[in-house]
């Protein structure tokens, strides 16, 4: 297994199959959310055009020639919120291992990596965000030494 830097000529279709996984994974724990499959055209783009501006990279985990999971880290995120001072910060937008890789370890690599990228980078800071009912993704991150900056919650006032 390696992770390196993501070619879009040799990686996209793997990285858009993964990010299906990802965003239909999420509607698990929040049925509101689209599907992959109607986020993809748009999202893939989106996150490619917010690497260039936030000098970001993607990140791919590689076993035996098959991308089985990404990582999308941002050095340089500006924080619009007026109480964050804007502060600078990096972010891991996106952290998916396919169903077939799980249990590898392979995320926690793809974390450490974009970790690495985010210290070269000089970054001081990195978030990371999750939905709250994601159990597994909360005990990778807790144990990689994140923890709580902000926490959202949600009333359902439809019934």
């Amino acid at each position: 297994m390696i992770i390196r830097e993501f070619d879009e000529h040799s990686d996209l279709d793997r990285v858009r199959d993964c990010l299906i996984e990802l965003q239909d994974s999420e509607r698990m724990f929040d049925p509101r959310m689209p599907s992959g499959a109607d986020i993809v055209d748009k999202y893939i783009p989106q996150m490619l055009e917010r690497c260039k501006e936030c000098q970001g990279i993607i990140l791919v985990a590689e076993v035996d020639g098959d991308v089985a999971g990404y990582a999308t880290v941002f050095a340089k995120v500006r924080s619009e919120e007026l109480e964050d001072g804007g502060i600078e910060f990096g972010l891991v937008s996106d952290l998916v291992v396919t169903k077939d890789f799980r249990g590898r370890g392979l995320g926690r690599q793809l974390l450490e990596a974009a970790e690495s990228y985010a210290r070269a980078s000089d970054v001081n800071w990195l978030r990371i965000g999750m939905l709250a009912g994601n159990q597994s993704a909360r005990n990778l991150y807790t144990s990689m030494g994140f923890s709580n900056l902000y926490v959202e919650l949600e009333k359902d006032l439809t019934g």
